[in-house]
């Protein structure tokens, strides 16, 4: 009897079914937070499907280590297996290398210069810059390799997810105006922290250098540390105040993608309408 295309395809749909249903079993072990783990029905429940399914999607995931059942109680958690793939992701991931495509969208997307930033004791460093198509020399080249973090978009968003201790000592080292706009009031600088990390972006209103505006937002890594900045950069006149809540949608948009491929979970919700001063 000959066979159809069909019939050959059959049975590969039919791997394909039980392997994102077995991916979906790990996540929910993995996002459910009680450490005695679920049981079968328990989890049946959640991918609506019958507790035999999860025995039987459950089986190599067991043999492989990815999960663990406990003997006395029946309940499935993750196992060691889950662990060693996630310290080999983690291991293989630096954040410059995670930021190079988030980088190159936002140039291009934005028509603004992109940066990384990372903390570098009470500066932070540009680990990484992207000029926009047709944009070279417009602003690239004026922001410096390393800035204060207290006047500039970037600094504002690691400080206002760092730890308190290094914002106390940003404001015991001295907050000396890089320009008339600079924050040089410890009350207001911690102010403007705040207002940060509630709508989840900094903005940098000509307080670094006289003519640039810039938004940034923080990026996280798997401990909920925060180890950078996406931002973008250019002239005020071609960032006039009314385009940085659309910019800082698509930054902030950006710094998520980068902190979830970290292993970090997004800071608060974005208050796209918090403004400094509101």
């Amino acid at each position: 009897m000959s066979t159809t295309p069909d019939d050959e395809a059959r049975p590969a749909r039919n791997e394909s079914l039980s392997l994102r249903r077995a991916l979906a079993l790990l996540e929910v072990c993995a996002q459910d937070s009680d450490p005695a783990g679920l049981t079968a029905a328990e989890i049946g429940r959640r991918l609506d499907v019958h507790k035999s399914t999860v025995l039987r999607l459950a089986a190599p995931l067991l043999e492989a280590e990815l999960l663990r059942r406990d003997a006395s109680t029946s309940r499935f958690r993750l196992g060691p297996g889950a662990l060693r793939l996630g310290h080999a992701y983690l291991a293989s991931l630096d954040v410059e290398t995670v930021a190079a495509g988030p980088l190159d969208d936002l140039a291009r997307t934005s028509g603004c210069t992109s940066l990384l930033s990372v903390p570098d004791g009470l500066q932070v460093r540009v680990a990484g810059r992207r000029a926009a198509p047709g944009a070279a020399g417009r602003a690239t080249g004026r922001v410096p390799a390393s800035v204060p973090m207290h006047c500039s978009a970037s600094g504002k968003a690691i400080l206002s997810f760092a730890a308190p201790s290094l914002v106390d000592r940003a404001v015991a080292a001295g907050l000396p105006a890089a320009t008339p706009r600079s924050i040089t009031d410890p009350g207001e600088l911690r102010a403007e922290l705040m207002r940060t990390r509630r709508r989840g972006f900094a903005v940098d209103d000509r307080e670094l250098d006289p003519d640039l505006r810039a938004v940034a937002a923080p990026v996280l890594d798997h401990t909920g540390d925060v180890v950078g900045a996406l931002a973008v950069v250019a002239p005020a006149s071609r960032m006039p105040a009314a385009a940085v809540q659309e910019h800082a949608r698509a930054v902030v948009h950006a710094a998520r993608t980068v902190t979830r491929h970290l292993g970090g979970v997004a800071g608060p919700g974005v208050d796209i309408h918090a403004r400094r001063g509101a």
